[in-house]
């Protein structure tokens, strides 16, 4: 019986004669459970999670969307592709989900990209705010203006409605006047005579 020193297998003094190969027992500790992503959006966060600003932004410019399961994405290339871009993300996707991710190329031609549908939408509410009549006059008053930038309301503002119902303490308080001096547009000095 060969002793601890000489054992192909062993581990060293406290097992002297281990018959698995030190590499099988690091190979059957649990790995972290596998992550479920259904979503071409949840890829695209996922990629943006992991700070890989590469694949995140390969996925919005370069990917049209045909499906996407987990484990699964089959997409259409833009010309503007990279060549590695299909086994890149095979292989990170496989491991940010620690499970295996097939990416297809389709034949059909899929969604436009990401970024391609956020442009459309932009465009979309520059012609709705071009149609506002008040936007209109403005434009007619200021020659040469033009609008440049459109940004959705993060909240609707409540106007006040004029309604002689509605309670007065829900109107906002009108702001102070300043004149600029330290007391205020209402002080009166005390020896006018």
């Amino acid at each position: 019986m060969p002793d601890a020193a000489t054992s192909k297998w062993s581990l060293g003094a406290r097992e002297p004669n281990c018959s698995v190969p030190p590499r099988l027992l690091v190979d059957a500790v649990p790995s972290a459970p596998a992550l479920v992503v259904g979503r071409f959006e949840d890829l695209i966060a996922l990629a943006a999670k992991k700070r890989d600003i590469g694949i995140k932004l390969a996925l919005e410019r370069d990917v049209r969307l045909v499906r996407c399961e987990d484990g699964r994405l089959e997409v259409g290339l833009e010309k503007s592709a990279a060549k590695t871009l299909v086994n890149e993300l095979s292989r990170k996707l496989s491991q940010w989900t620690n499970r295996r991710w097939m990416v297809v190329v389709s034949g059909e031609q899929g969604e436009p990209t990401v970024k391609a549908q956020n442009e459309m939408r932009q465009a979309e509410l520059k012609t709705g705010v071009q149609a506002d009549p008040l936007v209109q006059a403005v434009l007619a008053r200021f020659p040469g203006a033009e609008i440049v930038g459109v940004r959705e309301a993060e909240q609707a503002v409540a106007l006040p409605t004029g309604d002689p119902d509605e309670p007065e303490d829900t109107m906002p308080e009108p702001p102070p006047v300043d004149d600029g001096s330290a007391y205020g547009a209402d002080w009166q000095p005390d020896d006018q005579d």
